[in-house]
């Protein structure tokens, strides 16, 4: 192709691509690992999936349970990026999930020393870690040590959490122009490579219910600008319910709908004895 028609395309140029997805050979959708969300949501590469909730809802943590689930059930790799706990205490977290029993010396129940080998021996198969010292990593650098893992160890998906320890590009942009060319380059490098991106976000505000519990309404609460609700592919709220003891994970964004999953939400109830989320069978939405 010429350089004058270099970016333009007809139908036969991206034939076996139409082909693809007709057969079923791209976009594959995987279920979640979770019974009462796999109706909701689908994951399927490339995507986009932003993950967000009102304070100590456990969003972190249901992205780490969802995580481990692919894992497990369809043999994902991941590399994650989360700067607000340590690489141990990250490992620690994905060790209970992996054996579903709490990991710290306090616990009477904590898993064993030959339950903590054979946990690592998965995680270290499975599970990358990425980290700057001293200073907070711009998406450039941070899809640069993504794209290694790719190709080194054949990585599915990468995890951001959370997305306000990541540093602008450029210094003289303001935030919502450094959070559109921020999910711009994601979304550009999960669709080069076929990859997903799972990034948790704040809200930078909560309103109350009518029960007067905190909740955050939609994407457009999240913190920074509305190209998260905008340029998302999946987005999910995480909002817990301290008075029931439970937590409802809401599907709030699906851009393909039936193929991604549909808007829908369920409940979940966290077991502190096995350190992960249980799908609550009896809630109707």
């Amino acid at each position: 192709m010429s350089d004058y028609l270099e970016g333009i395309y007809t139908c036969r140029d991206i034939y076996k691509d139409v082909k693809d997805l007709y057969d079923g050979k791209t976009q594959q959708q995987y279920d979640t690992g979770f019974e009462n969300l796999n109706p909701l949501l689908k994951i399927i590469k490339p995507s986009f999936m932003l993950i967000t909730g009102t304070p100590n809802s456990g969003k972190s943590s249901f992205t780490l349970d969802l995580a481990q689930q692919l894992a497990r059930l369809h043999d994902f790799k991941f590399v994650i990026y989360s700067p607000e706990s340590s690489l141990s205490r990250n490992v620690a977290r994905l060790v209970e999930k992996y054996c579903e029993k709490p990991f710290d010396k306090m616990f009477d129940n904590r898993i064993s020393e030959e339950e903590l080998v054979h946990a690592l021996a998965f995680i270290n198969d499975h599970f990358y870690f990425i980290d700057k010292k001293d200073d907070s990593p711009d998406i450039t650098w941070l899809l640069e040590k993504a794209e290694i893992c790719r190709q080194e160890f054949g990585i599915d998906c990468l995890i951001t959490d959370p997305y306000n320890e990541i540093n602008p590009s450029r210094a003289n942009i303001n935030e919502t122009e450094h959070i559109s060319i921020l999910i711009s380059d994601i979304k550009r490098w999960n669709r080069e490579h076929n990859m997903i991106t799972m990034m948790v976000a704040h809200p930078t505000k909560q309103t109350r219910n009518a029960e007067g519990k905190f909740v955050v309404n939609s994407l457009y609460d999240v913190s920074g600008s509305s190209h998260w609700n905008n340029k998302a592919d999946v987005g999910i709220i995480v909002t817990r319910d301290y008075e029931d003891e439970s937590t409802i994970i809401r599907v709030a964004k699906i851009r393909e709908v039936d193929v991604q999953g549909t808007i829908g939400q369920c409940k979940m109830r966290w077991s502190n004895a096995k350190r992960i989320f249980i799908p609550d069978m009896s809630y109707e939405s």
